[in-house]
Formats: C-alpha cells, sequence, structure tokens
C-alpha cells in the first residue's frame, strides 16, 4: 500500500494536462479508485484479502496509462498465476508438465517461473492433483533424526558403554549409556538454537528493517497447533510467509501485523516477529547456559569416563 501510494504521488501523469489522452485520463482514474478501495479494504477483516487484487488492478491501470502515453500497444493480460491465484496476475507463459503428464503451455508468476527455470520445487497448485502426481512428490520433512543416524548414534554409544565396562568401569558404562544421549542431544539441539538466534540477530542489527505483513490464512503447524500465516513481500516480488500461533484458535487474526524482515543473499528472505530484537537476545543468553552445562556433561561421560578408566 505504502509503495503504491508512493508512486501515485511521484508518478509524472497530470490530467489536468491539454495533449493528455483522454483514455489514458481514464487509466489515471482507475488507479486512484484501486488505491482507495484498496486503503478501505485493508481495515475491514472481510475485506483485507481483496487488497492484493486490488492493488495489482492500479498497478495494471498505470501500466494501461504508460502504454498510451507513449504511444505503445497495451500489454498482454494474462490470467491469475497457475498453481496459486493469490499469487496475483501472471507474468509470463512457461512449458510444464505435471507428473506422468504431456507439457502444456501455462501462466504463472515471475517468483515461480524462477522456481522452473531453476529446477527448484515450486509451490503446490491449486488446481486438483491426481493421486499418481501427489504420490510423486516429496515427502515433507518432520525435523526428526533420519532412523539410520539414530541406529548409528546408538549402536556407537552402547560400544563405547561397552568399551567403557570392559576398562573395569561399569558403572561409569551404565552412566554413559543413559545420560550421555541425553545430554548430547540436548547440547546440539540448544547449540542449534543459540546459532540460529545468533544469526537472525546479527542480520537483524545489519539489514533488517520494519514491515508490514498481510494476514493470509490460518492453517495447523507440523505440530499440530493452529496458526495464523501472514504474507511479507520482498523487493524481488517474493511472498515470504511468517506463521505466527493462533492460541486456540478461536480469535480472529489481526489483517495487518508489523514484523521485522531480513533479506537474505540469493533473493531469499524470512520475517521476524516485532519482539524479535528483545526476545533473540534473550534467547541467547538462555540458551548458552544450557549449552555450555550439556556439553561439560557430555565431554566428562565422553571420552572423560574412558580417559579416567584408562589412568587408573
Amino acid at each position: 500500500m505504502t509503495a503504491f501510494g508512493e508512486l501515485l504521488a511521484e508518478h509524472s501523469f497530470a490530467p489536468g494536462d491539454p495533449g493528455a489522452p483522454s483514455k489514458a485520463v481514464d487509466d489515471w482514474a482507475r488507479a486512484l479508485d484501486a488505491y482507495d478501495a484498496a486503503s478501505r479494504a485493508l481495515h475491514r477483516l472481510k475485506q483485507v484479502k481483496l487488497v492484493p487484487q486490488l492493488l495489482q488492478q492500479g498497478m495494471s491501470a498505470l501500466v494501461d496509462l504508460e502504454a498510451r502515453v507513449a504511444g505503445e500497444p497495451l500489454p498482454q493480460r494474462l490470467p491469475p498465476c497457475f498453481f496459486d491465484s493469490r499469487h496475483g496476475p501472471a507474468t509470463v507463459e512457461v512449458r510444464w508438465a505435471p507428473s506422468g503428464g504431456a507439457k502444456r503451455l501455462i501462466a504463472v508468476c515471475a517468483a515461480d517461473a524462477v522456481r522452473l527455470r531453476e529446477g527448484a520445487p515450486h509451490l503446490p497448485s491449486g488446481h486438483p492433483t491426481s493421486a499418481e502426481e501427489a504420490d510423486s512428490l516429496p515427502p515433507r520433512p518432520d525435523g526428526g533424526l533420519p532412523l539410520p543416524w539414530a541406529i548409528g548414534l546408538l549402536a556407537l554409544l552402547i560400544g563405547y558403554a561397552g568399551a567403557l565396562a570392559a576398562a573395569g568401569d561399569v558403572p561409569g558404562a551404565f552412566v554413559a549409556f543413559v545420560v550421555a544421549g541425553n545430554s548430547g542431544a540436548l547440547a546440539a539441539l540448544s547449540g542449534l538454537l543459540v546459532a540460529s538466534a545468533a544469526a537472525d540477530l546479527w542480520a537483524l542489527m545489519r539489514r533488517g528493517h520494519r514491515t508490514q505483513a498481510t494476514f493470509a490464512r490460518s492453517a495447523v503447524s507440523p505440530h499440530g497447533a493452529a496458526q495464523h500465516v501472514y504474507v511479507v513481500t520482498d523487493a524481488s516480488g517474493r511472498q515470504r510467509e511468517c506463521p505466527r500461533a493462533a492460541g486456540s484458535g478461536t480469535g480472529k487474526p489481526v489483517p495487518i501485523r508489523s514484523v521485522w524482515y531480513l533479506p537474505k543473499t540469493g533473493g531469499t528472505g524470512k520475517a521476524l516477529s516485532s519482539w524479535s530484537p528483545l526476545w533473540l537476545p534473550l534467547r541467547i543468553l538462555g540458551g548458552l547456559p544450557v549449552v555450555l552445562s550439556s556439553t561439560v556433561v557430555t565431554l566428562y561421560l565422553i571420552p572423560g569416563r574412558m580417559i579416567i578408566a584408562l589412568l587408573s
């Protein structure tokens, strides 16, 4: 909304000029009407989803205006993005084939065009998907430790406990088997959380800026908790999702939420809550003692107990 308002305010077109084409004046009026309608819809919960569509209509009117002023033909009108109409009008037509199907020409947004060109997974299509195509989609990671790795680590822990018992430290073998795995996992997990918070805090101090996120939909997190999903549009036009816990799931979401946006290299980005400058340092300070204490316990058991057993 802010960017489009600035674009209108700084636009060089003057509808009162004698040489202004009449149809260009109509385009200018359409752009202003779209901005006014989007401003009203922005503050109404039931109409907030219309804001992107209204802004797109205003942008289309400005594109038509500039084409008429330059004496050029009007640009081609494409339908909404094939994969998700919430992406807005398509910008290009590409050839694409579903799993096991023939290639066809589809209209997609700029972000999905980049995904298809780079071979990256695109967002799920809003169109009905066949069972064959659904089966071919890659499984969603559940965030757990892969089974082969878990079995391998368990085997190493059992082997270490057996070696410790053979060295004469049977109580140490039992403690190492029971405690070392948990303390090591705690050290690794808390270390990852602290490192992630530190990286986000550093990016926030260097390149982070406040922006507005628009409510997109209500959803359920991978852990089964209700959440509201907000969307931030970055400078490249790509939409970044920012999920927020919805509590019991019965409360109505706020239409617009202030967030911190962290641009990253390669066109990616990340949206954080408005409280990030406060809770990121607290997360680091609270996690460091857990990392240090669990690491000390793990090192005492592995390989500390073995070294003590061999030296005694």
